[in-house]
């Protein structure tokens, strides 16, 4: 494991894991009573439900995805890959290691959002149900987040460090967002093209429970949540079954 632990230290040598501590952590407390007293009554908790998450996702996206890329370039360009590699550890063994290191940062700033609502944000009633409502998003937030982050670990060693990037944000920004348009587009226009984009599009945005929290709307039923689930995990596994594939160790594929 020493290829974990040399990527784990360079990640908190860094220093940044304290802003996204700080964003996660403090920000959503912060934000909310910057609006004016008068128009905060009742919405400063699912205020600071919101910021939590959004801010998760900011971080996650932002800066996670960004240093994935960043470490599987680095790792080709400056010749760890060849050495880990004629050490015996394969191209699969150095992403899981690598992609394992980052997923080390990532969950504790999932179970740090989870904390902040379930403190700070929580309901007088149906405590229960809210606490239910972030594991639940809590889940669907990793089945999502950590395949692409294992992505852009891929990706930038195969073809750079902004190209991992970009890509990886991108498909999650259109899984998020991108496909709800698509979606419009379906019911407006009865091109089959269009249908079937839409019908291989990743739908990242099922595990956007924000909404879920803001209006208090209660935890996924359980058949529910568990299709989703179902769902999510197949797209994580052919999402990693790319990384796998893309991944390389040396300058040359």
């Amino acid at each position: 494991m020493k290829l974990f632990q040399l990527t784990l230290r360079t990640l908190l040598v860094r220093k940044a894991w304290v802003v996204a501590l700080f964003c996660v952590g403090l920000l959503p407390f912060l934000l909310p009573i910057l609006v004016p007293s008068e128009f905060a009554l009742g919405l400063i908790e699912p205020a600071r439900a919101q910021a939590a998450w959004v801010l998760l996702w900011l971080v996650t996206t932002f800066w996670l995805f960004g240093q994935a890329a960043r470490q599987g370039d680095q790792n080709v360009k400056s010749g760890l890959g060849t050495y880990f590699h004629s050490m015996g550890l394969g191209s699969v063994r150095q992403l899981c290691q690598v992609w394992l290191a980052h997923a080390v940062i990532l969950v504790p700033l999932v179970l740090l959002a989870i904390l902040v609502c379930c403190l700070g944000a929580a309901p007088d009633e149906n405590v229960g149900s809210w606490i239910l409502t972030n594991l639940q998003y809590g889940v669907l937030f990793l089945v999502v987040t950590l395949p692409l982050m294992m992505l852009a670990t891929a990706l930038g060693s195969r073809f750079g460090t902004l190209i991992g990037y970009l890509v990886t944000v991108g498909i999650t920004f259109y899984g998020l967002y991108g496909v709800g348009y698509l979606e419009v587009a379906t019911k407006v226009e009865s091109n089959g093209l269009i249908r079937l984009v839409y019908a291989i599009s990743p739908q990242y945005h099922l595990a956007d429970l924000t909404e879920q929290l803001v209006f208090q709307m209660g935890a996924l039923k359980f058949t529910l949540f568990l299709n989703i689930l179902v769902y999510l995990g197949g797209l994580s596994l052919i999402t990693s079954a790319s990384s796998f594939l893309a991944h390389r160790t040396t300058a040359k594929a």
